[in-house]
């Protein structure tokens, strides 16, 4: 859309990656603030990719890294503005142009890609991307330039899936490892700091511990930027990072091509990958889309059209709820290493102890689950700063448990309407939009995805009945 035709000033922001693993470039307009430039030095070890399976990234692959840390590094470096200076009213769109060296320039300027690439970014962070690309000089990184001796692929059938650490890809990762006994298995992890990767390392022990599969590998891929400074005087970074999930699903991609594999899992509960708003300030990538089934079409549209031969992104656990996921009898087999997951928004905070605030929607909805599969002494609530499921918390604390609750009631309300799904849809159109979109790439019929999400959300409501830290609320009504 041109800038032009918007009815306000969206904040608008400038970046050229470079050969020398630079990011240059800042804010060229922002309302009632100044502008700024400057430049930060970024890595990643795309190298563990190539190492796994004895080869080197082909140009087109190692493009792909290159093209999805760009998004996320200019995501990251461009805070979403108020509009005026007090920042009471928060603008939510940006302008974000981007300027990429590529290897491969006649594939990433085909007019199909650059709009699948758009489109996907368009919907995962709400923003207008303006990308151009341009011929990359220069030596490749060492991912590209290593020589082998052997190829070392995996055997098939070949499972690939993103692994997080997060509870739901623990859970995910131990049902299809039971399920495939003799698949071969592909984790990719994303890594941003060392507590991440040595919990992600230990579950991995132990799935592999239980399981004992004929073949599982970990790929995880640590990233990030090194900070020399402050971006620029009074300038921050952008807290939301939407544009996170398309970097983890793209590293998720490049491994499962350079495994040859040609489908990417995301172990994701549906009431997650959904994420429903909690209140009618979340529009749009307000919450986030990182593996919401529209971005995980997109996603599998994108990187078909950029490579020429069909790939798919699925997602297995979309309707079922993480109680269920829990609920399996794998997840039982190795509840010992429940302890080890992690899905705090801030993991890790830095008390003790104590790496979970236990406050967060996602804590919450972690310990909901838990609690529905019966697995709540494998989380100890001594292992987060607060434990509202033992009544333990201050007003302040209370914040996301109420919002979760006016949701519940929301939803409740609605399944019990005379027409279930035109009330659910009418509150929550982007229910609708998933049901469309997914009956329309013949994942079954639309009834059944409606009714599919439904027999979700029904489930869902069950398990908020009977979860404990609802007490809290119905204390502080009574008093």
């Amino acid at each position: 859309m041109p800038q032009a035709s918007l009815p306000f000033l969206l904040a608008e922001y400038s970046y050229e990656l470079t050969d020398a693993g630079l990011i240059r470039g800042g804010a060229v307009a922002l309302p009632s603030e100044a502008s700024w430039q400057a430049s930060k030095e970024y890595y990643i070890n795309d190298e563990r990719i190539a190492d796994s399976f004895g080869k080197t990234l082909s140009p087109l692959l190692s493009d792909s890294v290159d093209v999805a840390l760009a998004t996320y590094l200019a995501d990251r470096l461009s805070p979403r503005v108020g509009l005026n200076p007090s920042r009471k009213f928060r603008n939510w769109r940006r302008v974000i142009h981007l300027r990429i060296p590529v290897r491969r320039l006649d594939a990433w300027n085909r007019p199909e890609v650059k709009i699948a690439l758009a489109d996907l970014l368009s919907f995962m962070t709400d923003d207008f991307w303006k990308i151009s690309f341009v011929k990359r000089h220069g030596s490749g990184r060492q991912a590209e330039n290593n020589q082998y001796l052997f190829s070392n692929k995996p055997r098939k059938p070949i499972h690939v899936a993103l692994f997080s650490g997060g509870l739901d890809s623990f859970c995910g990762a131990a049902i299809e490892l039971a399920q495939s006994p003799r698949a071969s298995f592909v984790f990719v992890s994303a890594v941003s700091n060392s507590r991440q990767r040595s919990a992600q390392r230990e579950q991995m022990r132990g799935i592999t511990r239980e399981f004992k599969p004929k073949d599982v590998r970990h790929v995880a891929i640590p990233f990030g930027v090194r900070w020399h400074g402050k971006t620029a005087r009074g300038a921050t970074e952008e807290p939301s990072q939407r544009g996170r999930g398309f970097l983890f699903l793209t590293l998720g991609a490049v491994t499962a091509i350079a495994s040859g594999a040609s489908e990417l899992g995301v172990y994701e509960n549906g009431i997650g990958a959904i994420n429903l708003p909690y209140d009618a300030s979340q529009l749009s990538a307000a919450s986030t889309k990182a593996v919401h089934p529209i971005a995980l079409l997109k996603t599998s549209d994108f990187v078909t059209a950029l490579c020429g031969r069909r790939f798919v992104v699925r997602s297995p656990f979309l309707y079922r709820t993480k109680g269920d996921m829990c609920n399996e009898p794998a997840v039982h087999r190795v509840s010992d290493y429940l302890r080890l997951t992690f899905s705090c928004d801030g993991f890790p905070i830095q008390a003790k102890n104590k790496p979970q605030c236990g406050s967060c929607t996602s804590c919450l909805l972690r310990r909901l689950s838990l609690h529905a599969a019966d697995l709540m002494k494998f989380d100890p609530g001594g292992a987060y700063t607060a434990d509202l499921v033992a009544g333990k918390a201050n007003d302040r604390r209370l914040r996301y448990l109420r919002v979760m609750e006016w949701q519940y009631h929301k939803i409740k309300r609605l399944l019990r309407a005379e027409s279930p799904w035109v009330s659910l849809t009418i509150e929550f159109p982007d229910l609708k939009r998933i049901s469309a979109e997914l009956s329309a790439r013949g994942h079954f019929t639309e009834s059944h995805v409606e009714e599919s999400i439904l027999a979700l959300y029904s489930r869902y409501v069950e398990e908020w009945d009977g979860f404990p830290a609802r007490e809290l609320l119905l204390r502080k009504r009574a008093a």
